[in-house]
């Protein structure tokens, strides 16, 4: 049998993308948010904090676009004594946030509550590359 060997399939990018979440009572920077969008569809994306969170009992953060009310990533606690988040990333659950896409950082009690949305900062996509 011939033939040429397989190669694994490789996902080109397409986009890369930035925003600054700031606090929007008072402008203070609270996270940097980077994603990577691929022709295919999909995208990863990372958060990072300023200031780590303590996030205990169902307590969780997440990135929200405004095109969906599906998170795009999330984090929740684990563990009795809470867990401190300084960052956090995945594959995005709704794709990319396309370039002046808005999108907000969010804190949840989870549980009962799961409805209720802290804002802790709100951003805008800029292309970075």
């Amino acid at each position: 049998m011939t033939g040429k060997p397989t190669q694994p399939h490789q996902v080109s990018k397409m986009f890369e993308g930035k925003a600054e979440l700031t606090n929007p009572e008072n402008d203070d920077l609270v996270a940097t948010f980077h994603e990577t969008c691929h022709r295919d569809g999909t995208a990863v994306a990372k958060v990072r904090l300023r200031t780590p969170i303590l996030l205990q009992g169902k307590e969780l953060l997440a990135i929200v676009g405004t095109a969906t009310p599906t998170p795009m990533i999330t984090v929740a606690a684990s563990g009795a004594a809470g867990t401190e988040i300084r960052e956090f990333q995945g594959k995005s659950a709704i794709g990319c946030i396309p370039d002046g896409g808005d999108l907000t950082l969010v804190k949840s009690p989870g549980g009962d509550l799961g409805t209720l949305l802290i804002v802790l900062g709100k951003g805008q996509v800029h292309q970075s590359n």
